[in-house]
């Protein structure tokens, strides 16, 4: 995987080339979105990581550009680092029971 950090002079290129790689990519049936948020990265390291191969990269992308402070990417998917601090918990990925608001 190639990996680029904020800084770096390809840094803006490469979320461009990732944008317009998986903008509209159904990624197909063995698709995948993993988020990945555990104690010691957001303490130590302070990110949460989001790894996809289809347009949930693009999307996220354009959603929150500023707040990535690293890619790593192949020919398969992309892995997004976020800031910490810009990143919601899990628990908001789901969608309230509306009996229960």
């Amino acid at each position: 995987m190639k990996t680029v950090k904020r800084g770096d002079k390809n840094f803006e290129s490469a979320l461009d080339y990732l944008q317009k790689k998986f903008f509209h990519s159904g990624g197909g049936p063995d698709a995948e979105e993993i988020w990945s948020r555990n104690k010691r990265e957001t303490t130590e390291d302070k990110f949460v990581s989001l790894y996809a191969t289809n347009a949930v990269i693009s999307r996220s992308i354009k959603r929150n550009r500023k707040d990535i402070v690293a890619v790593q990417y192949n020919k398969d998917g992309a892995e997004l680092f976020y800031d910490v601090a810009a990143i919601r918990g899990g628990e908001y990925l789901i969608k309230p029971d509306n009996e229960e608001m």
